[in-house]
């Protein structure tokens, strides 16, 4: 009985060692994650050269690679040559202004298109309003026009002898102190340029009769 006594009690005994040992595998043995061998070093590349911005290339991983980078550098742009479609253009842009003026304005159409005059334009200009204002000297009525370019067509291109002739079709429609928005009229105005020093000025002016 005594031998059956001592057996039940080793037994207990081993069963909690047993359990002892199953807690402390399950808290600590089996939260750890298996080794998988030595980890691999992620590949690095080297680049040479600067990027845009002055920023100098150092080792990338190859995702941090830009694919197919591309700078846009507008000074390799080819340069815009004006032809005769851009002088139509201007030249209906011009005519616009130039016939649209009044007496009380202080002809400010013709100084404001000083810009894109040549000197002998300019020189035109300055005795032409000179003219305009002996004439309306002591004649407060007032008298204005209002001009709309209506169509284009290139006279004459050379590029190379920097001339060019542009005639501009006007409609133009005459206003007064009395009158506002009266009888309009067809006009065509003619226009010479030149080139100087690159750049495509009106050298003279005309209304056809």
């Amino acid at each position: 009985m005594q031998t059956t006594r001592k057996q039940v009690g080793l037994l207990i005994i081993l069963i909690g060692i047993i359990i002892i040992l199953l807690i402390v595998y399950f808290a600590f043995w089996k939260g750890q994650p298996l080794s998988t061998g030595p980890s691999q070093p992620v590949a690095t590349t080297t680049t040479t050269g600067q990027l845009p911005g002055g920023q100098t290339t150092g080792t990338t991983t190859p995702s941090d690679q830009p694919v197919n980078y591309q700078v846009y550098d507008p000074n390799r742009e080819p340069t815009h040559q004006i032809n005769g479609n851009d002088l139509m253009k201007i030249g209906m842009s011009f005519a616009a202004r130039f016939g649209s003026y009044s007496n009380q304005s202080d002809y400010g159409n013709f100084t404001d298109l000083k810009i894109m005059m040549t000197d002998n334009m300019k020189s035109w200009v300055d005795t032409y309003i000179t003219q305009l204002k002996s004439q309306s000297a002591g004649n407060g009525a007032y008298y204005g026009v209002t001009t709309q370019a209506v169509t284009a067509t290139v006279s004459s291109f050379d590029d190379k002898a920097e001339t060019a002739a542009i005639i501009v079709t006007t409609k133009q429609v005459a206003n007064t102190d009395k009158v506002t928005g009266g009888a309009s009229s067809i006009k065509k105005l003619d226009l010479n340029f030149k080139k100087v020093n690159g750049d495509w000025l009106v050298d003279r002016a005309y209304w056809e009769k």
